[in-house]
């Protein structure tokens, strides 16, 4: 299972979207909705819940298992955080739901941002990611998606992206810095060499691609 370990582009997500830049708008009462694809572990939820700059957060994975964890956690961190002076809590409440981004005969859930962490595991799920990224930007939502070194459906997805719409803006990864994860990794889904794991956290260089609507024009 995938995301029942943390790996690098979760965390250069997280921060991407929570930067005090990623997000301007004159009236600052605005906050953008978040839609997360694969949270996995749920960090990226997490900080953006934390940093309090989105009025919603959806988070879903095509397991119950994440979800679960993820509310638990979720829970967890109000229960050590004060409130406003109001008693109302300071993070954005987060909801989970099942979603699969392989069954294209669901639509995609609503949100101005949606974004995606590591989730490029094999050849069909690059191919889903595509179409999703796609069906985001259509109907105007801003997609942010990280992928960490030497993901196999990396290829895929930016194979299918260029079929879908062969003449698109700036549909590229662009090289961030990161950090390395620690911690045993099953060798079915981190093998000998792999780069995302060491012994102590290290910088890592992680993919990032950040597509606005206006790349279909």
């Amino acid at each position: 299972p995938y995301g029942s370990v943390l790996w690098p582009a979760a965390s250069a997500v997280s921060e991407y979207i929570t930067h005090d830049s990623f997000w301007k708008n004159d009236d600052p009462s605005q906050k953008p909705t978040l839609l997360e694809l694969g949270t996995g572990t749920g960090l990226v939820a997490l900080s953006a819940s934390a940093s309090n700059k989105y009025s919603s957060i959806l988070a879903t994975d095509y397991e119950t298992v994440p979800l679960k964890l993820l509310n638990a956690a979720y829970q967890l961190n109000q229960n050590q955080q004060d409130g406003d002076n109001d008693g109302n809590p300071m993070t954005t409440p987060i909801t989970t739901s099942l979603f699969d981004i392989c069954d294209l005969s669901i639509p995609l859930p609503p949100a101005d941002i949606v974004c995606a962490a590591d989730i490029l595991y094999e050849k069909s799920t690059g191919i889903a990611l595509a179409k999703r990224t796609i069906e985001a930007l259509e109907r105007g939502s801003r997609v942010v998606i990280g992928c960490s070194p030497g993901r196999p459906g990396r290829p895929a997805f930016l194979e299918e992206l260029g079929r879908l719409r062969s003449n698109m803006k700036d549909a590229n990864f662009v090289d961030v810095e990161g950090t390395t994860c620690t911690g045993e990794r099953n060798s079915l889904i981190c093998g000998k060499g792999s780069t995302s794991v060491s012994d102590e956290p290290e910088m890592l260089l992680v993919a990032l691609m950040d597509l606005t609507p206006d790349c279909l024009d």
